[in-house]
């Protein structure tokens, strides 16, 4: 379903689209209104949605697209997924699986059209390969003996905010180690993100500083140019920017924060693996076993692409599969037992 006021844009996609196999272009809808009545009589597996539209833009939009979707992912493709990352982040926040930036009309063509394509058939991939996987009713192992982690390292990519906001929105106030978080962003959005994460917490919440000591009480997330890691000084953990990390294609890398986590506080450690596509976060777990500390990763029903959590899980790396609310059980628990 192509969603844009744009008669221009929407032919365009189709046309980009529509051309590439096990893609069919179902529906077109030029507002917020028209794409929700349109899902009263269509089932559609992907949704294109511009954000700058009249009468309802969006962003307003898409709670209500979202509750008649059926499942289906949106992708928002818009020109402010790049020049406002306020309106983008908040997009991935309500439920969008991912932004893309659209470009101007001399633009439609070569690179853009490859990540386009790409973008939809991962999401219709992976929406495939949660209907037909056995891994969704995998039983949990028992995660009852975990004791009281030193910090909490979060890795997330595609579909992973709305799990991070669940997480530190329920967080049990007791459990007041520091909290790393890699999210796969650009940096112009990261500044907003922070701001929208600390509004839902107690917490100080800020994007990592180089050099910086490592606090209780505080949330540090990733800038988008640079690896978040951190080494041990003494009775001091130091945050560091790694401008490159060989073992991961991804910047900021999820695998270049577990190692180093791991290296730092050893089986004291609690890695939490999100919604996200590729393996980013699998070298990183592989360490964290090396070290006995336990890895849970997004279960796949809960997840809208299970590639990050998957590749841990087929691996055998996984300490537990749970859902966003499980996991606030589980870190409930261990806070109010240890």
């Amino acid at each position: 379903m192509l969603v844009d006021d744009s008669v221009v844009a929407r032919s365009i996609f189709a046309r980009v689209l529509g051309n590439c196999d096990g893609i069919d272009i179902i529906c077109e809808a030029s507002d917020g209104d028209a794409a929700v009545a349109s899902l009263d009589e269509n089932e559609v597996d992907i949704i294109l949605l511009d954000i700058e539209m009249p009468k309802r833009s969006g962003l307003d939009a898409l709670p209500d697209i979202l509750a008649k979707a059926n499942g289906a992912r949106v992708l928002v493709v818009s020109a402010f997924a790049e020049e406002n990352g306020p309106a983008a982040v908040q997009a991935l926040s309500l439920g969008a699986c991912d932004t893309l930036a659209k470009p101007g009309r001399t633009g439609f063509s070569g690179r853009f059209s490859e990540i386009l394509i790409d973008k939809v058939l991962r999401l219709g991939r992976s929406a495939q390969e949660r209907t037909d996987s056995k891994d969704a009713a995998r039983p949990l192992p028992d995660y009852r003996a975990l004791s009281k982690p030193r910090c909490i390292a979060i890795g997330s990519s595609t579909g992973g905010i709305p799990a991070i906001q669940h997480i530190l929105r329920n967080l049990d106030d007791s459990l007041d180690c520091p909290i790393f978080i890699t999210q796969h962003l650009p940096t112009a959005f990261m500044s907003f993100f922070a701001g929208q994460l600390a509004g839902l917490t107690k917490r100080t919440v800020k994007v990592a500083e180089a050099g910086e000591r490592v606090k209780h009480n505080h949330v540090y997330l990733a800038p988008g140019h640079a690896h978040m890691v951190c080494h041990r000084d003494g009775n001091d953990v130091i945050i560091g920017h790694q401008s490159r990390y060989s073992a991961s294609c991804y910047c900021p890398s999820v695998d270049a924060m577990l190692v180093s986590v791991a290296r730092a506080y050893g089986r004291d450690g609690l890695a939490l693996v999100f919604s996200g596509m590729g393996n980013d976060g699998l070298v990183g777990a592989r360490v964290f076993n090396e070290f006995a500390a336990p890895v849970v990763v997004q279960d796949m029903q809960s997840s809208v692409v299970w590639g990050m959590p998957g590749a841990i899980v087929k691996e055998g790396l996984a300490t537990a599969i749970m859902t966003p609310a499980h996991m606030t059980d589980m870190l409930s628990r261990i806070a109010t037992s240890s």
